[in-house]
C-alpha cells in the first residue's frame, strides 16, 4: 500500500517532541486493576508454596493443628494481663520462624489489619467522655459541663489511664488472634483446611461454598483480567471517568452472569459424577504419635499461659 493512500493522521508526524522533564503518565484504573489481579495471584501461589515447606507446623496433622491453634485463640481471649499476651505473641513468632514463614510479610499482613479495624473501634474508649478514669493527657478543659440534648458531657476531655490500658489490651489480643489465624492458613493447604473444618462440625454447605469459591475464583479472576486486557488493547489515549463507569458496570454484570452460569454447570457436573454433599480430599491424613505429642504441647502451653495470667492478675 502506498503512503498516499493512508490516512493523514497515520503517516504525518504532527506530534510535539517529547521533553525529558515532562510529567510521568499515571496509570489508569485498568492498569491498576490488572496489577491488583496479578498481585492477588502471586499471594495465593506464595501461600501454597509456604504450606508445602518442611516446617514445624506444616508437619502437624491439619485437624489437630486447627484444634490446637483454636485452643490458643481461646486462651488469648481469656487472658487479662498484657504480659501474658506479649509472651504468647513471642511464642507465635517463634512458631512462624520454625515453620519457615518470612517474618517481614507475616508481621506486615497482621499489623496492617489490626490497627485499621480494631484501632477505629477502640479509639473512643481512650477518652473520659466514654470511659471515666484517671486522666493522663488533658486535651480540653471547659468552664463547665456541655449539654447535647439528653447527654451531658464533662468539662474535662482527657485520655485516661484505664481507657489506654483497655484499648491496648484489646489491640494486642486481636493481634494475637489474627496471628494465629494466619498461621493456620499459611501452613495448611486449602483442601486440608476445609477437611479439618468438618472436625469442628462446620455445616457441609459452608465447606462446599468455601471450596467452590477458592477453586473457581481464579477462573473468574482470569476472565476479569482478559476483559480489562481486551479493553486496554483497544484504547487510544486516556478514557474519561464516564467511560470507565460504563465499562465497569457492564463488566460487573457480565461477570455476574458468567459466574451464575458456571455455578450451574459445575454443580450439574458434580452431581453427574456422584456428588452427594460431602467434599473429598485426595490426600489421606493419618494420625501419628508425634501429632498427639504436638497437640499435647498446644494444650500444655495454653494451660501454662492461663496459670501465669491468673497469677499476674492477683
Amino acid at each position: 500500500m502506498r503512503v498516499e493512500n493512508l490516512p493523514p493522521w497515520l503517516w504525518q508526524n504532527n506530534y510535539p517532541p517529547l521533553r525529558a522533564g515532562g510529567r510521568k503518565r499515571q496509570p489508569g484504573f485498568g492498569e491498576k486493576t490488572l496489577q491488583d489481579l496479578a498481585h492477588f495471584g502471586q499471594e495465593v501461589l506464595f501461600a501454597e508454596e509456604l504450606a508445602g515447606r518442611r516446617g514445624l507446623l506444616q508437619g502437624v496433622e491439619p485437624r489437630l493443628k486447627l484444634l490446637g491453634l483454636l485452643w490458643l485463640a481461646v486462651v488469648a481471649g481469656l487472658a487479662r494481663h498484657p504480659l501474658t499476651l506479649v509472651v504468647m505473641y513471642g511464642g507465635i513468632i517463634l512458631l512462624a520462624y520454625f515453620s519457615r514463614i518470612p517474618l517481614g510479610p507475616y508481621l506486615k499482613r497482621v499489623w496492617l489489619i489490626v490497627p485499621l479495624f480494631t484501632g477505629i473501634m477502640v479509639f473512643p474508649t481512650l477518652f473520659n467522655w466514654v470511659r471515666p478514669g484517671e486522666p493522663l493527657v488533658v486535651l480540653l478543659n471547659l468552664k463547665g459541663p456541655v449539654h447535647l440534648g439528653p447527654w451531658q458531657l464533662p468539662a474535662l476531655l482527657a485520655i485516661t489511664r484505664q481507657g489506654l490500658a483497655g484499648a491496648g489490651l484489646l489491640v494486642i489480643r486481636v493481634g494475637v488472634t489474627v496471628s494465629l489465624a494466619f498461621l493456620v492458613t499459611m501452613t495448611t493447604r486449602w483442601a486440608a483446611l476445609l477437611r479439618a473444618l468438618r472436625v469442628l462440625r462446620v455445616p457441609r454447605i459452608f465447606v462446599l461454598i468455601f471450596s467452590m469459591t477458592y477453586r473457581y475464583i481464579f477462573l473468574l479472576l482470569k476472565t476479569t483480567e482478559e476483559m480489562f486486557t481486551a479493553r486496554q488493547s483497544r484504547l487510544v489515549g486516556r478514557s474519561s471517568l464516564k467511560m470507565n463507569r460504563h465499562f465497569l458496570a457492564g463488566a460487573m454484570g457480565n461477570l455476574l452472569i458468567r459466574a451464575y452460569v458456571l455455578s450451574e454447570e459445575v454443580y450439574q457436573a458434580m452431581v453427574a459424577r456422584g456428588y452427594r454433599g460431602e467434599g473429598r480430599c485426595l490426600e489421606d491424613y493419618s494420625l501419628a504419635p508425634r501429632d498427639y505429642w504436638r497437640f499435647a504441647g498446644f494444650i500444655m502451653a495454653g494451660l501454662i499461659l492461663l496459670g501465669g495470667d491468673y497469677y499476674l492478675g492477683h
